[in-house]
């Protein structure tokens, strides 16, 4: 049945990237809302003269056409061939979308969807919707925010839009620079029963490799120099190095002040926030 989960987080850009990123989500918003329209013109279209006329033969030509999608989205799984079917040409985020637009209100009657009823981006844009999600920018601070509700599956569907899936991308390209980069927290069903609280999913550039560098993404910086997964444990490495003389310094000072000792029972976390703490390095 799934669990629920959900992300958020911040990413500092260079300045350099910021408005080539913010663009790219554009675009691909752009795009997503144009197939939107255009689904909705070819639906309007096949209709018959009753089916555009009276809202219960509409609505369900509607939930006839919403099925037939699905059934495209969520083929029924073989048992009998290890083969699987071809995915369909769209996503659920489409098919949610195009459903929105053609649904009726109550009492509402049907009528063709205008261009001017979706949301297209414009250069003033700062919050494109992700799915279940949003990527919203921050010229000011050259700062993107990342985030989704929190539900079933919601993770997987923002990333797998036409904004997160943009955005990812291009996340790939940046040429990070000092002081720049992120970490994307997350958390789900199963882990918080379990007591944890937010976790780090993924991070990039600087920022995440000296914070999170087992988890951060390879990354080039703004010298053309690619930094590496195995750079990357290095300075996880160092990071657990710097930690356990830290939790060793502080266990010392304790004894030292007579305020008692240490005991084996002491783990990593007892005198350093595991994780978060910067290590002496310099990336």
């Amino acid at each position: 049945m799934g669990h629920w989960d959900r992300q958020h987080g911040e990413i500092v850009l260079p300045s350099a990237e910021f408005a080539a990123v913010r663009q790219a989500v554009q675009k691909a918003t752009h795009e997503h809302q144009s197939k939107v329209f255009d689904e909705t013109q070819a639906f309007w279209k096949g209709l018959t003269r009753k089916e555009q006329t009276d809202p219960a033969a509409y609505t369900a030509a509607l939930q006839k056409y919403v099925d037939a999608k699905h059934k495209q989205l969520y083929p029924p799984q073989s048992y009998s061939s290890w083969s699987r079917p071809a995915p369909a040409p769209f996503t659920e985020e489409f098919v949610d979308d195009v459903q929105w637009r053609l649904g009726l209100p109550p009492g509402g009657k049907p009528a063709r969807v205008l261009k001017s009823d979706l949301p297209f981006p414009t250069n003033r844009t700062t919050s494109f919707p992700a799915g279940e999600g949003s990527v919203s920018f921050d010229k000011d601070t050259s700062t993107v925010r990342w985030s989704t509700s929190e539900n079933r599956g919601a993770t997987e569907r923002a990333h797998n839009s036409a904004a997160g899936t943009a955005f990812f991308d291009r996340l790939k390209t940046v040429k990070w620079t000092r002081n720049t980069g992120g970490i994307i927290m997350g958390n789900n069903e199963y882990a918080e029963e379990a007591g944890r609280g937010d976790e780090c999913s993924t991070a990039y550039g600087p920022i995440g490799a000296a914070q999170e560098p087992s988890s951060c993404q390879e990354y080039t910086d703004s010298k053309g120099n690619r930094v590496t997964r195995a750079d990357l444990m290095k300075l996880q490495s160092e990071l657990w190095d710097a930690q356990r003389k830290l939790q060793n310094r502080m266990a010392k000072a304790t004894a030292a002040a007579g305020r008692g000792k240490t005991t084996a029972a002491s783990n990593r976390g007892s005198f350093a926030s595991y994780g978060h703490s910067e290590p002496t390095f310099r990336l």
